[in-house]
């Protein structure tokens, strides 16, 4: 029998900048860090816990531009009006922005998005396929069936220094009311990503 799904609701954490009413205008106006801004690159040590025990993993972030407003807000606007199926159509028609690299491995970026922190920035991608499936090799795995993208959101202070988390698998739907969103993450909890660290050209 397959495992009951795990729903990761995040109103305010991972891809908070997906839904424009949760978000002010105000912060959506607020100027970046002065180093901030695309092109830039990151590393990052991600850290997977499976049953065969925990896997360490780098990961490479090449973002060469910031997903432009027209391209964002037809995305978000998908996502609150027309759900996950017209989200993943918008999504897959956005220009990739950036690729995210695991091994020989690259996944393209679709959106991309920075906000100011009190503490440096929040950086938002989202993959346009999944990038792994964590325990999708167990003979008890659920379905693979509707896990489409994959989400990734770093939080980095103005040195580009930082951590964050990953959802490798994940559908993506409107929250509550509108408000949020929520991650259906394949795994049973999001890859943590450590050693967060932007890469100087």
């Amino acid at each position: 029998m397959f495992r009951k799904e795990v729903i990761v609701r995040v109103p305010s954490v991972l891809l908070m900048g997906l839904v424009v009413l949760a978000m002010s205008p105000a912060a959506a106006q607020t100027p970046t860090p002065r180093n901030a801004g695309a092109p830039e690159s990151f590393t990052a040590n991600a850290q997977v816990a499976s049953g065969a025990g925990a896997i360490a993993a780098t990961i490479q972030i090449d973002i060469q531009r910031y997903s432009p407003d027209f391209d964002r807000t037809s995305i978000e606007g998908a996502l609150k009006g027309g759900g996950y199926a017209a989200f993943l159509t918008a999504l897959r028609k956005a220009p990739e922005v950036g690729t995210v690299a695991l091994g020989d491995q690259k996944f393209s970026i679709r959106y991309a998005r920075e906000e100011k922190t009190a503490q440096g920035r929040t950086i938002t991608l989202v993959t346009d396929k999944p990038m792994f499936f964590v325990g999708g090799g167990r003979t008890d795995a659920k379905p693979r069936a509707g896990f489409e993208v994959g989400a990734l959101q770093m939080m980095v202070n103005d040195v580009g220094m930082g951590s964050g988390t990953m959802a490798a698998a994940a559908r993506i739907k409107p929250g509550p009311e509108g408000v949020g969103v929520q991650v259906d993450d394949y795994a049973d909890a999001p890859i943590k990503l450590t050693t967060v660290s932007r890469r100087l050209r």
